[in-house]
């Protein structure tokens, strides 16, 4: 089958050092002094582009990378525009990232910044936040109800008991079989922090406490929102034509340089679950499991098939059901288009993975800004939303 060039959608696990794998850029660390001032060497400088991104220009095609924020690999790519005008604004479109890292952390707190792992460190006392944190928090709560309950930024604890075990499945507990996971019981009592309605958000004072014990995690929303304010502040500056892909997270704006619309090829998730040793995956053509095309779109999937561990040869993934408190055992991956409401993307990917599939169509089909396709199982079954063909660069066999 032969294909234009196409942007190829990666879902990667960050390759970084344990404290990046955490979401922690190392040089933002700071060391403490005796007397708990900081040396003019030490002062925390959290805006810089020099040393936290790489910016290089290649065939007309101006890029940043970055492997410091979010716990992900960051590209973006600027088209049709000259260096002296790409480079500040990739500079500033690093400056957006690292702003919400600082915020939307829940492994680490800084010194310029009140951030989730501040709430979570003392929930129940009253913190003032920054307004975009606020707008952050604001939106995972109300789609809290949109999704119908299965977008929880309160789930955190029940999140942090199944990583936990998740973290503790290596070496010899791995090699021998005795990884665990969560009992029951455990989840349950992890679950009677997780009630939203003991989030105390004032949006006008930008203040928030929590119930004594609970926490909140925003990695189920944060990622996707950056993007879109990263594709903001790149139009506010005149740029295009770009694409942004944050770890996996592909936005793109404007016409691709060969004057036609931008193609992303959707990773099969079987692929990258198997480290690509399955017969098909030696072939470019079985990598890949559809091809998207149209101007100005996300494109972003959720799925089982990377964060995951093996308890009894039974398979438990990151992605949990706040029904239940478990893994869902059903589905592969879930990969959504969006042609509006892009800064939900990351939100709207989770809730069409965990919800029943036939309650995830009708939400679908409810909302006109989205198509999506679902991957069903190891067999490659699939099934998509009635208008997902006008994505398709061509349908599949």
């Amino acid at each position: 089958m032969n294909l234009p060039p196409i942007m190829k959608l990666r879902f990667m696990p960050s390759l970084l050092s344990t404290l990046l794998v955490l979401g922690i850029s190392v040089s933002d660390t700071v060391m403490a002094k005796p007397n708990n001032e900081l040396s003019t060497q030490d002062t925390f400088k959290p805006y810089l582009c020099e040393g936290n991104g790489i910016i290089s220009h290649t065939d007309g095609v101006s890029t940043l990378n970055t492997l410091k924020y979010f716990g992900t690999s960051i590209t973006i790519d600027v088209y049709n525009s000259k260096p002296e005008q790409a480079d500040p604004a990739l500079c500033h479109a690093l400056n957006v990232v690292q702003e919400y890292h600082y915020l939307a952390s829940n492994y680490s707190t800084y010194p310029h910044v009140e951030n989730i792992k501040s709430i979570n460190n003392s929930p129940a006392s009253i913190h003032k936040i920054d307004p975009k944190l606020t707008a952050l928090i604001a939106a995972g709560l109300d789609w809290y109800n949109k999704s119908d309950g299965y977008f929880n930024i309160a789930l955190s604890p029940v999140i942090d008991l199944w990583r936990k075990h998740r973290s503790e499945c290596k070496g010899e507990i791995k090699e021998n079989g005795l990884c665990t996971k969560p009992e029951m019981a455990e989840l349950q009592n992890a679950a009677k922090l997780v009630n939203v309605k003991d989030i105390y958000l004032n949006q006008a004072d930008n203040t928030i406490r929590l119930k004594t014990g609970m926490s909140i995690d925003l990695g189920g929303i944060a990622k996707g929102w950056m993007a879109e304010k990263v594709y903001e502040q790149l139009k506010a500056e005149g740029l295009t034509s770009f694409m942004i892909n944050a770890g996996g997270n592909i936005r793109h704006y404007g016409l691709h340089p060969d004057g036609r619309e931008f193609n992303t090829a959707i990773e099969d998730p079987l692929c990258k679950k198997y480290d690509y040793q399955l017969p098909k995956c030696s072939e470019f053509d079985g990598q890949y499991h559809e091809v998207v095309h149209g101007t100005d779109l996300t494109i972003v999937s959720s799925g089982n098939y990377l964060r995951y561990y093996r308890v009894n040869e039974k398979e438990y993934h990151h992605l949990i059901d706040p029904k239940t408190l478990q893994p869902k055992p059903e589905g592969v991956s879930t990969s959504v288009v969006l042609d509006g409401q892009q800064i939900f993307a990351d939100v709207i990917s989770t809730t069409l993975f965990l919800m029943p599939l036939e309650q995830a169509l009708e939400f679908s089909d409810n909302a006109d800004y989205l198509e999506a396709v679902w991957y069903l199982d190891d067999k490659g079954n699939k099934i998509s939303t009635a208008s997902f063909d006008k994505y398709r660069l061509q349908p599949r066999n």
